[in-house]
């Protein structure tokens, strides 16, 4: 769980249109879409709208909210159909939207999804739906699923190409213009290039001459640990002053299993093992080097993006959304899941450049600052909503 901003976003202006909106999501982790789910909230807020976070109640996100001072409230969200637990769910949401006058219900899962849209047929007049879908899984082409995103649904957001590519044949269920790709922002006023901490990096072993390759994410199978590992102990071999670093949570015996391998693989205190931390702003200003190892479900890399827009060169795999995000390699360099041979190559070159990586972080940097601010997230946001709520409009007069 990251430290919480409550700070108001400094540019972001009052919305001469506020409206009144839930946004529902049901994970139970601290993973990237719950960030965008708590950044859209807070950015919403701060121009004026009423935005109300909807969460799983004792998760990672209704904590994040009560920190925050942000608008929530909490459900069950049952991870299985359960009549007793989906009605009462359902109740609740029905009143928080009557007291609340909502315009427009927000999804971004498939459980909340499917509960919004049964929410909204009981109520008059009815909320939009707009549903961000974050995941390049297909989805499944059946009639229930049709009637949820063609009918129900006024409007459908994915986090990148791939994520709505994902829809694979249900796409043809989406009528035209209410489908559209908004790519992801980062938070530039917390990730950003600045002077690097020489202490901090002491702290962790790393001398000043070292030069520092990390890799921030939780540790699961998926965010390929493992792989970055190997990748290490293979390009460590011919550069004595290189270091290697992860950061995340993850439970005890993934991180006993890491801390194994990186000592089969002779690495030693070369390879440093960091649980959850607080300063990842300031730790990753002082990466040399940010690796994205996933080995799959990357709608969108929120690392990838932290990293670029802290100054710092990338190197990632070709899964899901990072292929676009790095427009094919322009931005940072691309290797294959998996493939820690090829991992290994890409970090050597670049730890062996600094000309090359100075190039990348800051073609990464700008590229960053004018595609994925803030700003530009939060007005493409509300665009959507407006379409939505003007289609319902028309849909109300026929």
């Amino acid at each position: 769980m990251p430290p919480i901003d409550d700070a108001p976003p400094g540019t972001i202006a009052l919305s001469p249109r506020p409206r009144r909106v839930l946004i529902l999501n049901s994970c139970r982790k601290w993973i990237g879409e719950a960030a965008h789910c708590y950044d859209l909230a807070r950015l919403l807020a701060a121009r004026g709208h009423r935005a109300i976070l909807v969460c799983r109640r004792g998760y990672a996100l209704e904590d994040a909210a009560r920190r925050g001072g942000l608008a929530f409230a909490s459900l069950e969200f049952s991870s299985r159909f359960s009549p007793r637990l989906d009605w009462r769910d359902l109740r609740r949401l029905r009143a928080l939207a009557r007291e609340e006058a909502i315009e427009i219900l927000h999804c971004h899962r498939g459980k909340d999804h499917w509960l919004a849209a049964c929410m909204r047929e009981l109520l008059r007049p009815r909320p939009v739906l707009v549903r961000t879908r974050h995941v390049v899984t297909a989805a499944r082409n059946h009639a229930l699923n049709r009637w949820l995103y063609g009918r129900a649904t006024a409007a459908l957001i994915s986090v990148s190409r791939g994520a709505h590519e994902g829809l694979g044949a249900l796409v043809r269920a989406i009528p035209s213009g209410r489908g559209r790709v908004i790519l992801s922002a980062v938070d530039q006023d917390r990730f950003s290039p600045r002077r690097r901490d020489m202490e901090l990096r002491r702290s962790l072993g790393v001398a000043d001459g070292d030069l520092l390759v990390g890799l921030v994410g939780r540790l699961q199978n998926i965010k390929g640990h493992h792989v970055f590992i190997r990748a290490a102990g293979l390009a460590a071999q011919s550069r004595p002053n290189a270091r290697f670093l992860a950061a995340g949570l993850g439970p005890t015996h993934k991180v006993r299993r890491q801390r194994a391998l990186a000592d089969e693989l002779g690495l030693g205190k070369r390879y440093i093992l960091l649980g959850h931390r607080d300063d990842l702003p300031a730790l990753m200003a002082g990466f040399d080097v940010g690796v994205a190892a996933s080995l799959g479900s990357e709608g969108s890399s929120r690392v990838s993006l932290e990293y670029m827009a802290s100054g710092v060169p990338v190197v990632a795999t070709r899964v899901g959304g990072i292929p676009e995000l790095l427009r094919q390699g322009e931005f940072g360099r691309l290797v294959d899941p998996g493939d820690a041979e090829q991992l290994a190559e890409a970090i050597g070159a670049l730890l062996d450049s600094t000309e090359e990586r100075q190039r990348l972080a800051q073609a990464a940097r700008r590229m960053v600052a004018r595609e994925h601010s803030f700003e530009r997230w939060i007005a493409d946001v509300e665009g959507v909503y407006e379409s939505a709520l003007a289609e319902g409009a028309k849909g109300r007069a026929r």
